[in-house]
């Protein structure tokens, strides 16, 4: 996963309250691109591995639902925004004016379609499966008999829908209303270029370009969504399934938040509803439907996101009894289906499974670097002084391993971004408010208890020779709400026991000088981040 800067400065230096410590290196710009090169290629056989596993978890589901009788019930992404009844008021007809020709086109391009869609037996993965014993390899896409249909019924759907459109299932549509969201009337003209600009690319894609199904569906659903959008001179857009990963546990926001939340909203939406007014793009479409799609996480309740730029709200083919179907399948080959799936998952597990000592994020950078820069080496250029990934070195701990990176010879400038409470804390004077009122839980200004934390009494962070004592008082605390917690088990399910034995675990390390907890800040309001906090990257 990747995030942008901002989000992810948010979500570590504030929420997580970490700090955040860049060391630059001085390296030519050859060295740089190889760099960028290389781990560009670590990612890209990643995220191939994950979608690879996904699609051979579908075929089995989607043949595990066929071999029970109950044939194209696998719902699909994208036809979640459709009904299966036609509509005669639809703008489409209209606004696509295809002639006669042009509509004998599509209709033999879907006859082709539904003829050629996948009728067969025992599903055929072309190749083998990747190999899951390296990192490296570039690896291939899986092609599976699911995807094959699942990419033909997307086809056959665009051209039928252009053609006989059907009615858009409202509820998978959400309409913004409010000042801070109206269009205005030079807003609305240019929307009205940017629908134009879509419908001729998507004219072009029917008609003769070879564009991948995904591409037709989400020029289909701009053209909708803008159209909408249009004609209730506000914002409509599509949702999206949330079901992306997730850091970090999902919390109801008290009202308070979510009031101040929305004002911070609506100075947004006038500011990137500027941006996305100010030029046909389709990366302005882009992050225009990433900054939507955060607005409907926040709107339900801090929902995990859903990443890609598909629109995948799931549905049934309307138009399904005018397509092909797969038929119901052996045994053996649904045995084999499973087979392949469990293997490739236990690769994949095994490729990039975790530890904290041996596995964890910092020793895999470190693992990484000298398996692709043997001896520090990118050419005849030397860049750094390779830190070992072995448990030994104790390079596992970030803390250590940035005194270590401070002091490589290859660190030419240490920047450290604070996190969110030691910006607040570096601007207090008073001593006693800065080193005793800010420490002790209680008594904090800055800090507010939440529901992402266990229960402590003191930070820890500040000092490094006096952290065993308050790591101790933390301990004595874990363990009596521990005990509380068996009391209240009956009552609460065991959730003050599971807290108390969080709060023990994360102080222990404190014992013996390390620091782990730092505290969450997920209320925190954009008035309260000091400007600081708002200094680039370098």
């Amino acid at each position: 996963m990747r995030e942008p800067w901002e989000d992810f400065r948010f979500q570590y230096g504030v929420v997580q309250n970490r700090n955040i410590e860049f060391f630059q290196w001085e390296i030519s710009d050859s060295a740089k691109r190889m760099l960028r090169q290389k781990w560009n290629e670590l990612y890209l056989v990643q995220e191939t591995h994950i979608q690879n596993q996904k699609k051979l978890e579908r075929e089995l589901e989607s043949f595990e639902i066929n071999s029970e009788g109950k044939k194209n019930n696998l719902p699909v992404p994208g036809f979640g925004y459709f009904t299966n009844l036609p509509d005669p008021d639809s703008p489409i007809p209209h606004l696509f004016s295809f002639s006669k020709e042009e509509k004998e086109i599509l209709e033999e391009s879907n006859v082709l379609r539904k003829e050629g869609s996948p009728n067969l037996p025992f599903p055929r993965i072309k190749r083998p499966l990747p190999k899951t014993d390296s990192p490296y390899s570039l690896i291939h896409t899986i092609t599976t008999d699911t995807e094959s249909l699942l990419t033909s019924q997307k086809h056959f759907f665009v051209r039928r829908f252009l053609l006989d459109p059907v009615q858009l299932y409202e509820p998978a549509f959400l309409q913004l209303n409010g000042p801070e969201f109206t269009l205005s009337e030079p807003e609305i003209t240019i929307w009205k270029e940017y629908q134009i600009s879509l419908i001729k690319d998507l004219r072009s894609c029917v008609l003769g370009a070879d564009c991948d199904d995904w591409e037709e569906m989400t020029l289909l659903l701009r053209i909708l969504y803008i159209n909408k959008s249009i004609s209730e001179k506000t914002i409509v857009f599509p949702k999206k399934n949330l079901d992306g990963f997730q850091y970090l546990p999902l919390i109801d926001l008290p009202e308070f938040v979510l009031a101040t939340k929305q004002k911070e909203y609506a100075i947004l939406f006038a500011s990137k509803k500027k941006v996305f007014s100010s030029g046909y793009d389709s990366i302005k479409f882009l992050n225009w439907e990433s900054f939507l799609l955060r607005y409907q996480s926040f709107l339900e309740s801090n929902s995990p996101q859903y990443e890609g730029m598909e629109f995948n709200w799931v549905g049934e083919n309307p138009y399904k009894n005018q397509f092909g179907s797969f038929l119901p399948q052996e045994n053996k080959a649904i045995q084999t289906l499973k087979d392949d799936y469990e293997s490739y998952t236990k690769g994949i597990q095994n490729l990039y499974s975790y530890h904290l000592t041996h596995q964890n994020c910092t020793s895999e950078l470190f693992r990484y670097m000298n398996e692709m820069f043997p001896e520090g080496k990118i050419g005849n250029e030397v860049f750094w002084d390779p830190l070992s990934s072995r448990v030994i070195s104790l390079n596992f701990v970030p803390a250590v391993a940035a005194l270590k990176l401070e002091s490589n010879s290859g660190t030419k400038q240490k920047k450290v971004f604070l996190s969110y409470r030691n910006l607040k804390r570096k601007k207090l004077v008073s001593f006693s408010e800065k080193h005793l009122q800010e420490r002790f839980v209680p008594s904090s200004k800055i800090y507010k208890s939440n529901p992402m934390d266990h229960p402590f009494l003191f930070f820890t962070e500040e000092n490094i020779w006096n952290r065993p004592i308050f790591g101790l008082a933390n301990t004595v605390y874990g363990l009596g709400y521990t005990g509380m917690g068996i009391l209240t088990a009956p009552v609460d399910r065991g959730e003050k026991f599971s807290k108390g034995t969080e709060s023990v675990f994360y102080s222990l390390p404190e014992l013996v000088f390390f620091n782990i907890r730092k505290g969450h800040f997920p209320y925190i309001a954009a008035e309260e981040i000091p400007e600081e906090y708002y200094e680039k990257k370098p």
